[in-house]
């Protein structure tokens, strides 16, 4: 009677050790391919980060070709500020990808974290007793439900994540407006002394120029009368 039930435990535990190798299988290959898929999403997010920053930085070049070539044209103001306005669009165009790009790496990192507090909260399989005959499955209950948990941790995540786009956009926005405005002020300054500048330039010119047209004619200007003959 003894050697039975010796071996039908003997028998249970084999039985669930199997069990629990088949099912440990599957779970490493699904771990192992969530790892890769996660290596293979940080190498595209690192990619696109790097596709940002070397458009910045041709961004950045191509102003300062194109602000020099302005200084060659006769409307230096007006092509200063189209170049400015093209580069402000750029700049806000790549600024949006990058947060669109940094608002997905954080999702990912929150479900990241919910998924391993779920995992951590999941019962675990009780070992098989020893008169029982077959191995036994029982799993503890999770202490919360599940879904009602990912549901909190998303909705807390997103509001994050809005918050976060909210704050980085007004802050964007308002750099840019103080860039346009000392942007436009200097600009101003610069519009209003190159204007001095061609004024005075303008008068030399006139001057000159009568002064050759009299000397070519032979004239002499004529001096003036002195006050007692005026008088007379």
């Amino acid at each position: 009677m003894i050697s039975r039930r010796f071996v039908s435990v003997a028998i249970s535990l084999l039985a669930w050790g199997l069990s629990a190798s088949a099912m440990a299988q599957p779970v490493a290959a699904g771990a192992e391919a969530n790892g890769q898929q996660a290596a293979a999403k940080a190498a595209d997010r690192k990619a696109e980060h790097d596709r940002i920053r070397s458009e910045r930085e041709g961004i950045k070049a191509r102003r300062q070709q194109d602000e020099s070539a302005c200084y060659q044209r006769f409307s230096v103001e007006d092509c200063l500020r189209s170049v400015r306005s093209g580069v402000r669009d750029a700049e806000a165009r790549l600024r949006a990808q990058e947060i669109e790009l940094n608002d997905a790496e954080r999702k990912e990192k929150a479900a990241e974290r919910l998924k391993s507090i779920e995992e951590k909260q999941r019962g675990v399989p009780d070992s098989p007793s020893a008169g029982s005959g077959a191995a036994s499955a029982v799993v503890r209950k999770p202490s919360q439900d599940p879904q009602g948990l990912k549901s909190q941790r998303d909705h807390e995540a997103e509001l994050r994540a809005q918050q976060q786009r909210i704050k980085v956009q007004k802050q964007a926005q308002e750099q840019a407006a103080r860039t346009s405005g000392n942007a436009e002020r200097a600009a101003e300054a610069r519009a209003r002394h190159a204007q001095t500048l061609q004024a005075a330039q303008e008068r030399r010119d006139r001057v000159e120029k009568s002064r050759e047209e009299a000397a070519a004619q032979g004239r002499v200007p004529a001096a003036p009368l002195p006050a007692g003959s005026a008088a007379r």
